[in-house]
């Protein structure tokens, strides 16, 4: 799903699948809270804490972290899988 148009993205119905369509992930994000989440990393805070402050799914944290680094804006993003671990286990938001 488009987070930030609601609508479907359009793919041939047969041998198609959108990723993450049935997780709990939302990949809209107001740019403040992009900038936050950025120069929080670069403070050398952890993803985990990061979701804390920014109040946000720890997956979507971690693909704006992905994406930024995608880009070339951060050099470290294995960083981010030394809470690997909570990651994959912590599942809610709440964990």
């Amino acid at each position: 799903m488009n987070t930030l148009t609601g609508s479907k993205p359009i793919l041939p119905q047969e041998k198609s699948k959108v990723l993450f369509d049935s997780k709990d992930i939302d990949f809209g994000f107001p740019e403040w809270q992009l900038q936050e989440i950025s120069s929080l990393w670069h403070q050398g805070k952890s993803l985990m804490y990061i979701t804390k402050i920014v109040k946000r799914n720890q997956h979507e944290v971690f693909f704006r972290l992905y994406e930024a680094w995608i880009d070339g804006k951060i050099d470290d993003i294995e960083k981010a899988f030394s809470t690997g671990e909570k990651l994959l286990k912590g599942r809610d938001r709440d964990e």
